[in-house]
């Protein structure tokens, strides 16, 4: 096995085909890698894995996306990257997702957000309301839909993953 390794890597057509490896590996990396970041503001009391989407209302518009629409495709990403789409245990926390599109369906913006009940983390409500957002990422993105229901979605669920590595990277330690 040695030799088979040694003749390979010797030589000018060893090189080569090292370089041939190496760039082949290199075309197989990611090309943006997504950082997580802790935020004080992202870490909740209880199970992380179970957190509850909230979708607020989003009127008639010629993309055709509906509250529904953006829900299921929130509910999918949350499965897939491991976290329940329920309400938790103690109702502590939820997930806000706010998507404002134009009635014409041309211009949109996302934001992503967690919400916490104030009492339930130490907050007197009567100073600061029944819900809190703390210090964490700014999870949202402007676009042009081009009454496109799919590119629309499509943005939701990146600035969602976005925020689930944050959330997770929070949550772990």
């Amino acid at each position: 096995m040695k030799k088979i390794v040694k003749k390979f890597l010797t030589g000018k057509e060893g090189v080569r085909k090292l370089v041939s490896f190496l760039m082949l590996a290199l075309f197989f990396l990611p090309l943006e890698e997504m950082d997580a970041r802790k935020f004080f503001g992202l870490k909740v009391h209880g199970d992380f894995r179970t957190l509850e989407p909230i979708v607020l209302d989003i009127p008639l518009n010629r993309s055709g996306v509906t509250k529904e629409d953006v829900l299921n495709r929130v509910r999918q990403t949350l499965w897939e990257s491991g976290i329940k789409p329920d309400r938790p245990r103690y109702n502590s926390h939820f997930l806000e997702v706010d998507l404002i599109i134009h009635s014409k369906g041309t211009n949109f913006s996302v934001e992503v957000s967690l919400k916490k009940m104030a009492q339930a983390y130490g907050y007197d409500p009567r100073k600061v309301g029944r819900v809190i957002e703390l210090p964490q990422g700014k999870y949202g993105v402007f676009g042009n839909a081009h009454r496109d229901k799919g590119y629309v979605l499509d943005a939701v669920e990146e600035v969602l993953e976005e925020f689930i590595a944050d959330y997770k990277d929070s949550n772990l330690f």
